[in-house]
């Protein structure tokens, strides 16, 4: 492994995704034998420019027209690529005599970083969206405060949210969109509640923040609970947010 020294050193290279070479003339192009010759001039010419270039036996882009091979390059992993690439004239003589040229792409090797990895999504609203169905609803103190809640699944689990407003405070009411999503106050202009549905309205600016398609702010969401929970939350809605629509 280099020191610290011999990578800053190192660093004062051309960046080996910016190394273009013209790709050698007479070398197989074709399939695989086609494929080493591009990893392997392009690992000769960027040694020659300094870096420690060593081809690997991983395809990480295999499927890509262009793609050739990996090679690790100073420690990190590149992709070789072939194809037409490097800006070249190309020029002729015309019929009275005189040269004329014209810019055409010629066939060059190249290398692209590795993509790094996906982050996990670890947040079901960013990954999925809104719940199409509800099947938990209530209400009840939470933490002192009066809450309503509606849940993705029966048990509580899933994508959820939690309604609160604590009257002895002088704060707006809170939309908790679980598990830690978003926390939106002062957010919603109004509900309506159906024997299958629940809808929430919600002012221009949180529609905005949580990027609700419908023009007028409406997150609606196919309610699947018993007539005694329904009850519940048409209570709790009432006294967490008063106005209906």
């Amino acid at each position: 492994m280099p020191t610290y020294e011999e990578l800053m050193e190192l660093s004062r290279l051309p960046d080996p995704s910016t190394l273009l070479f013209g790709a050698r003339s007479g070398a197989p192009t074709e399939g695989e034998p086609g494929r080493r010759e591009a990893v392997g001039h392009w690992s000769f010419l960027a040694g020659r420019a300094g870096h420690t270039v060593t081809p690997l036996a991983t395809r990480s882009g295999h499927g890509s027209a262009t793609y050739c091979g990996d090679v690790d390059v100073d420690g990190l992993v590149y992709q070789v690529h072939r194809g037409p690439r490097r800006r070249v004239v190309q020029g002729w003589m015309d019929a009275e005599g005189a040269w004329q040229g014209r810019f055409v792409l010629d066939d060059a090797i190249w290398a692209v970083p590795l993509p790094p990895e996906p982050e996990p999504v670890d947040c079901p609203w960013c990954a999925g969206g809104p719940p199409d169905t509800l099947r938990l609803a209530g209400c009840g103190p939470v933490d002192g405060v009066f809450s309503v809640w509606v849940a993705e699944h029966a048990d509580g689990t899933g994508r959820g949210i939690v309604i609160q407003h604590d009257p002895g405070e002088d704060e707006p009411d809170t939309v908790c969109f679980e598990p830690a999503h978003r926390v939106v106050e002062a957010g919603l202009r109004g509900w309506a509640l159906s024997d299958d549905e629940l809808a929430l309205r919600f002012t221009e600016d949180a529609a905005g923040e949580l990027e609700i398609s419908d023009v007028d702010g409406w997150l609606r969401f196919r309610l699947a609970v018993g007539p005694a929970a329904r009850l519940d939350l048409q209570a709790g809605l009432e006294r967490t947010l008063r106005q209906s629509i």
